[in-house]
């Protein structure tokens, strides 16, 4: 009986879990300074500190060795609140259909480094760059996700249509709607990343870079699904198999006592059996404990034109990044569950997609500057596993706006706005993992003590709109539990139609769900920056 229910909950609440961008892309994180932080608008912005998002602009840099080092804490909140009629029958949830799921993510610190020597004659500058250029912390939810959730509700009312007999032949069903179970998912993930690079003028107004980023990235993903419980006909919460160990009991204490009935008995046995073991099968114990890791290269080019003393342009290109993660597990009950992603020694895709950055900066006087840049990420062309990428309607974008205001001398303060738009559909969000469209908002403070030594802080906040996605069939729980009680769906009934007029569901309303995603983020930075 409903054999999906084993493969379902255990894809649905082991699917894969990281911690999303900070800023940037998908899987990009575009924070690799407090200069970003305090202006996220470094396209085109000649220093150290833009190394990573200029890199072409550091041949413009005075001849020496150039050093930032920055130290950042994030914290992200992300809130899935779910609408989903079998909710109420949950045991925790006192008749409630809505309800929130919280996870928190950190990187209580996230370093960075840049370093730089350009030459004597002012011709070449040699680079270096070191940061997480995507994933970054951890995220851990306590309570699971609706996706978990919903799955084992739905499961609660399949299985209030399991049935066996009684000596008289008769339908007994001991199941009714209500549920309990335990579970809890935590994700790892870390993407180092370390850039080697040159620049070299052409001309005293023009330079090129041309360098490599060597990425290595590990995730580790843990989690469970167990203590599945579902409630009897006198209100209890037994386990599937504890129940059928009871019932096997207590025919052969009837056995015992009316051996005549040996024959009815026996087929009771045999229906218990046949059915009550899918049953137990699909409120088994399930644990995912996998280590992931591997490398990949980035060729990277930029150039940069120093038009004269009020404007610069700069542009730069990364190629995608073909990133294979291998899989060490240590899993428990997960074959045939729809987890193959997981499987020990599986090799899958989790390719970067290719970036342009364009920028431009504009100094109208000495002590201000003002920026401005566009970024695109060729998203749907990067490949993911189970080709997940060609669930998007695009790649994402991003605009940004800041400036720079020497107010006194050795004193600058700075403040800048991104925007970006991800290419979402309701197919491709996840709860587990998601990012919606935001503004981001940063502000800091620079004070250079000396010549040689300046340092830094800054504050970075992001809004992000709340994506709303309505299912008329909640993940699709409904239509697979047609097709696990042995029906075939029509052509041309929905999924909510089709158990209405089967009454498996009452009621097309416990059929339909609703998602929220909402997010929020913040980092605090401080750094400090070395010229000698």
């Amino acid at each position: 009986m409903v054999k999906f229910y084993a493969r379902s909950i255990a894809a649905i609440c082991m699917a894969i879990l990281t911690m999303p961008a900070l800023a940037g892309g998908y899987q990009t994180n575009t924070n690799q300074s407090i200069s970003f932080l305090r202006n996220p608008s470094q396209d085109a912005v000649i220093g150290i500190s833009a190394l990573y998002n200029n890199p072409a602009g550091t041949a413009f840099m005075a001849p020496g060795f150039h050093m930032a080092i920055n130290i950042m804490n994030v914290h992200q909140d992300r809130d899935v609140t779910s609408t989903y009629a079998p909710f109420a029958f949950g045991a925790k949830n006192n008749g409630a259909t809505t309800k929130t799921f919280e996870g928190n993510a950190d990187a209580p610190i996230l370093p960075s480094l840049q370093f730089a020597y350009n030459t004597k004659d002012s011709k070449w500058s040699f680079s270096f760059n070191f940061g997480l250029v995507g994933g970054g912390g951890k995220c851990q939810y306590n309570n699971g996700l609706p996706s978990f959730e919903s799955a084992v509700s739905a499961l609660s009312m399949v299985a209030s249509t399991f049935s066996s007999k009684d000596l008289a032949g008769n339908d007994v069903h001991p199941f009714k709607n209500g549920y309990k179970f335990d579970t809890f998912m935590r994700g790892r993930s870390y993407q180092y990343g370390f850039q080697l690079g040159a620049a070299r003028k052409i001309t005293d107004n023009l330079s090129i870079y041309g360098g490599l980023r060597l990425i290595y990235a590990t995730n580790n993903y843990f989690g469970y699904v167990k203590n599945i419980q579902l409630m009897t006909q006198d209100n209890q919460y037994v386990s599937a198999r504890q129940w059928i160990n009871e019932q096997h009991n207590r025919l052969e204490e009837i056995k015992k006592v009316a051996p005549a009935y040996t024959a009815q008995i026996d087929n009771m046995h045999k229906a218990i059996d046949d059915r009550g073991y899918q049953l137990a099968d699909m409120t088994g114990n399930i644990g995912l404990n996998c280590n992931q890791a591997g490398w990949g290269l980035t060729p990277i080019i930029g150039i940069d034109w120093k038009i004269n003393e009020h404007w610069n342009l700069a542009a730069k290109f990364e190629f995608k990044t073909r990133l294979r993660l291998k899989n060490e597990s240590y899993n428990e009950n997960t074959d045939g569950h729809g987890l193959d992603k997981y499987n020990d020694g599986q090799t899958i895709s989790e390719d970067i997609p290719s970036i342009l950055t364009v920028g431009a900066m504009y100094s109208p006087i000495k002590v201000l500057r003002i920026n401005g840049g566009f970024h695109y990420y060729w998203d749907k062309q990067a490949t993911k596993y189970g080709d997940e990428n060609k669930l998007l309607s695009g790649g994402t974008w991003e605009i940004t706006a800041g400036a720079e205001w020497d107010f006194i001398k050795g004193w600058t303060i700075s403040g800048g706005w991104q925007t970006t738009r991800y290419p979402n559909t309701d197919a491709y969000m996840r709860d587990i993992s998601f990012v919606t469209n935001s503004n981001t908002f940063g502000f800091g403070v620079k004070w250079q003590i000396s010549h040689v030594v300046a340092v830094e802080a800054a504050y970075f906040q992001t809004l992000y709109n709340t994506y709303e996605r309505t299912q008329a069939d909640y993940n699709g729980l409904a239509a697979k539990a047609i097709k696990s009680l042995g029906y075939t769906l029509p052509t041309g009934v929905s999924a909510p139609q089709a158990l209405v007029a089967r009454d498996i569901i009452k009621s097309a309303d416990q059929v339909a769900g609703t998602d929220k995603f909402d997010r929020t983020n913040r980092v605090f930075g401080v750094g400090v920056t070395l010229d000698f």
